[in-house]
């Protein structure tokens, strides 16, 4: 049962401390039950909205049945090589098992021999696990659609500069967003050292972040904004966030990226733009004039300015700052 249990959430006690990053267990279940019970294979299969949405194996690589006989077969009930709904004379000794999972699909676990057949006790086993396979692959299914959601909200924040960290109350760090400790190499303004305590070049922002720490403990409602940097520009804003029951703050940081972290191609497609004037719309997005932008580039002024009527043009947009706001509020961040 602690295998079934550890496949539903991805994380078995024997993990290492620290592992945050869920694994796929159920192998390791069926190979255990397969142990149990004789079977030279054991495999599992979920069928949502009428295809296989996965198939895990252990043992021998035997065929597992068609979908079409799966379909056949009602819930909790233990199916043998002989009334196996589509079964084929002379079938190798097997015993299958079928259970709902959400509205639209079901799961089929079945065991496999080659030669002797299973006993009856056997069968009376997986009836009694039909309640618990149910519970932990539906956990399983659902774990797995927050887990994408998280993904995808987490991708979506990096794409827009922002991370987080939690902090004890006295400023210490004792996690942090996926990413960040990496992020912490590109950030001049903020280290984080092998204590997990914060360290700042500017003293100005050290004390700031003393005092909104204070800030957040003394008040959770509030949330207070710390400057590390103005160039690159990056903030930090703290505030009382936790799990229930721990006493802990959120910093979330924000390093807004350079436009021209974006791929020059992928700009270009975006606003309909040839390569050129994506480089210029870059640069005037990172604050470069139209001089430094004409020296960046290695062209003559003349052809910045022909070359930035042409992306108003483009964009629909009278000027420098139409042409900030369009690229600024837009998705192409998003990728």
């Amino acid at each position: 049962m602690k295998t079934l249990f550890a496949a539903a959430s991805g994380f078995s006690e024997s993990a290492s401390a620290g592992v945050d990053a869920p694994g796929d267990l159920w192998s390791a279940f069926l190979g255990q039950l397969g142990a149990a019970l004789g079977a030279e294979s054991v495999s599992l299969q979920l069928i949502l909205q009428g295809r296989q949405a996965q198939l895990w194996q252990a043992g021998a690589a035997l065929a597992v049945p068609e979908i079409a006989s799966l379909e056949k077969m009602r819930n909790a009930r233990v199916y043998s090589q002989l009334d196996l709904p589509h079964a084929e004379g002379g079938q190798q000794p097997l015993r299958a098992l079928r259970w709902a999972v959400g509205p639209d699909g079901f799961a089929a676990l079945v065991l496999q021999r080659r030669e002797r057949d299973f006993r009856a006790a056997d069968a009376s086993q997986l009836s009694r696990l039909v309640p618990y396979l149910g519970s932990a692959l539906a956990s399983w299914n659902a774990l797995g659609r927050e887990r994408a959601r998280a993904a995808l909200e987490r991708r979506m924040a990096q794409d827009l500069g922002a991370f987080w960290l939690r902090l004890t109350p006295s400023g210490r760090v004792v996690d942090m967003a996926s990413g960040m400790r990496s992020q912490f190499g590109a950030l001049a303004a903020l280290r984080l050292q092998p204590n997990g305590w914060l360290a700042f070049s500017d003293p100005t922002a050290a004390r700031t972040f003393r005092q909104a720490l204070a800030a957040a403990l003394a008040d959770p409602a509030t949330s207070s904004l710390v400057d590390l940097s103005r160039a690159p520009p990056v903030q930090m804003v703290i505030r009382s966030d936790g799990p229930a029951g721990e006493r802990t703050l959120v910093a979330i940081l924000r390093q807004a990226p350079l436009a021209r972290s974006l791929p020059v191609d992928h700009v270009a497609e975006y606003f309909d733009l040839v390569r050129s004037e994506a480089r210029l719309t870059q640069l005037l997005c990172d604050g470069f004039s139209l001089q430094e932008a004409a020296q960046e580039l290695g062209w003559t002024i003349e052809t910045a300015r022909s070359c930035s009527k042409q992306i108003f043009a483009r964009m629909g947009v009278s000027g420098q700052p139409g042409v900030l706001r369009k690229v600024l509020t837009s998705a192409v961040w998003l990728r």
